[in-house]
């Protein structure tokens, strides 16, 4: 009896010496997976989104930043520490995108109850304030009624559309906090063409004016320099008496989005993150 009681132990152990690597293998593969999402482009640290959506996002993700360029990052949270959903997703992209400043950050804050959408670098230029208000819209529509998967998609192919539209003609860049503004502009192959044609043309009158005001008909021509020339210096000075700077600051809207109006549509509002790059976007409560 004891002889088979000590069998039976043995077999339980060598059973429970087994199991442990295959459980420890079981832990590293989940790891691995969940590394492997931090690795791509999705963190859905709020647990709103399943495996396979999670992987369809990544797929998707991957293939527009291989056609743009940028960095783009789907990101959820219900832990915004303390910052609101704007600086949440700035200091996110600025983070995780230390080297590329061309992208996005997509966010569905749980914390805030917000989405927000945070660009950076020539993004700004492709998203302005109405483009994201526009996306907002949408994205709104499905994130109302649960739908965190549908809301991610409906943001990510709003910013592809947009990108595919290319730069609003008269976008412009204005910096809340400073009131600068920084036009967008790009030479046409017509305009090109245009500006070489006048400048050689003018180069080319110039040339041939002075070149004829030179030619000199004959020979032995002398100039007598010593007669025909005269100096006269004077002394002028210039005092400052009075100087008056006016400063005018254009107004914008409080929204949390921007807001937007015909006269506005191609601005994009940017601001400072806590990294000191500028920023664009825009938020929706939800």
């Amino acid at each position: 009896m004891v002889e088979k009681m000590k069998k039976s132990l043995l077999w339980c152990l060598v059973c429970l010496v087994c199991l442990v690597p295959c459980s420890g293998a079981a832990l590293a593969a989940e790891a691995d997976a969940a590394q492997d999402a931090a690795d791509g482009y999705v963190y859905d640290e709020a647990g709103l989104l399943m495996a396979d959506e999670i992987a369809d996002l990544n797929d998707e993700i991957a293939s527009f930043m291989e056609e743009s360029g940028w960095n783009v990052y789907a990101v959820t949270t219900d832990d915004a520490q303390g910052k609101s959903a704007t600086a949440y997703a700035d200091d996110f992209f600025d983070e995780h995108s230390p080297e590329q400043e061309d992208g996005v950050a997509l966010l569905i804050d749980m914390d805030n109850r917000e989405i927000t959408i945070s660009t950076c670098g020539i993004a700004i230029r492709y998203l302005t304030d109405s483009r994201i208000d526009d996306i907002l819209d949408a994205a709104y529509a499905k994130i109302s009624n649960g739908d965190y998967n549908g809301c991610m998609h409906s943001m990510l192919t709003g910013v592809e559309n947009y990108y595919e539209k290319g730069i609003s003609e008269g976008q412009y860049n204005y910096d809340s906090e400073t009131g600068k503004i920084s036009r967008y502009h790009v030479l046409t192959l017509g305009e090109i063409f245009g500006v070489l044609a006048v400048a050689i043309g003018a180069g080319c009158i110039i040339y041939f004016t002075i070149s004829n005001s030179y030619k000199v008909r004959g020979k032995g021509y002398y100039y007598a320099y010593q007669q025909n020339s005269k100096v006269n210096l004077r002394v002028k000075e210039d005092r400052l008496v009075n100087q008056t700077t006016t400063h005018h600051r254009i107004s914008t809207s409080s929204g949390s989005s921007g807001g937007h109006s015909s006269s506005h549509s191609g601005r994009s509002t940017t601001h400072t993150s806590s990294s000191g790059r500028s920023h664009g976007g825009g938020s929706r409560k939800f």
